[in-house]
């Protein structure tokens, strides 16, 4: 008997080191997401309006990122909304996995239009 209970409280103590291990990698992955979508769009946002990097189209890269060096792969589309208005969809997914990702939308505007 004491045996048994030896052993279920082995086997559940490695069973919540795995758990354990399992929920800390989902969220180094989670984090590795948000810290590329977000240094993407930043590097995005800081450019001149007439930048060429700023040109309407589609664009990929893949890159690690911390924490957990994930290989990350990023897409992201341009598209003039108008003549002062550019829209910038990101996408960014775990690279070479399939499933959803983490998506965001910004837009970047020439002026806000205000005269004095």
């Amino acid at each position: 008997m004491a045996m048994f209970l030896g052993l279920v409280l082995i086997v559940g103590g490695a069973e919540i080191l795995t758990l354990a291990l399992a929920a800390k990698r989902k969220g180094d992955v989670t984090a590795a997401l948000v810290h590329a979508l977000t240094d993407r769009l930043e590097s995005l946002k800081a450019l001149a309006f007439d930048d060429p990097a700023l040109a309407p189209g589609e664009h990929e890269a893949t890159a690690r990122v911390e924490p957990g060096r994930c290989l990350v792969a990023e897409s992201w589309e341009i598209a003039g909304d108008g003549d002062r208005v550019k829209r910038i969809r990101l996408r960014v997914r775990l690279a070479g996995k399939p499933g959803p990702g983490t998506t965001a939308t910004a837009f970047i505007l020439r002026d806000l239009g205000f005269e004095p």
